[in-house]
């Protein structure tokens, strides 16, 4: 009888170092995680690409309001509300800034007689910045969380 059963110990210890059942299970155990990861980081930054685009169109669309009407250009609380409006604002997190006179650079330039440095194309221009603050799910060692996302958009009017 200890015969017996010192053989079916034998087998049993053989079957299993042997056997492959199971193997699938913790091939699934160890990737597991790092699947779970490489979809939390593209969701994440899905999102952020997301909300970049969401900040060029609202940027967009200030400018669209802006070039609707000469009246329109001097109307700078009517461009931010059309740049909120497109994102869909309704808390007010976005900074929307409006600005004319400007150089295809951003530099202020006012004289009418005056070029614009760097650029051969002098003229009026108007400038929607769409700016919003950030924040990632999860924290990654080459992003600061929370960083800020900005779009803008410039048209020359005359």
């Amino acid at each position: 009888m200890t015969r017996k059963l010192s053989a079916i110990r034998t087998w049993a210890r053989r079957r299993l170092a042997l056997g492959e059942s199971g193997i699938a299970g913790m091939e699934l155990a160890l990737a597991t995680p790092m699947l779970a990861l490489l979809m939390a980081g593209g969701f994440d930054f899905g999102r952020a690409i997301y909300e970049q685009h969401r900040l060029t169109t609202a940027a967009e669309a200030g400018i669209q309001f802006a070039t609707a009407s000469s009246s329109n250009l001097s109307n700078s609380s009517g461009i931010i509300a059309a740049a909120r409006a497109d994102a869909s604002d309704t808390a007010n997190a976005l900074t929307v800034t409006t600005g004319s006179c400007t150089c295809p650079t951003g530099t202020t330039l006012c004289s009418a007689g005056t070029t614009c440095t760097g650029s051969t194309v002098t003229g009026t221009y108007q400038k929607v910045t769409v700016s919003e603050s950030y924040s990632t799910i999860m924290t990654y060692g080459f992003v600061s969380n929370p960083f800020t996302l900005t779009a803008t958009s410039m048209v020359r009017v005359q």
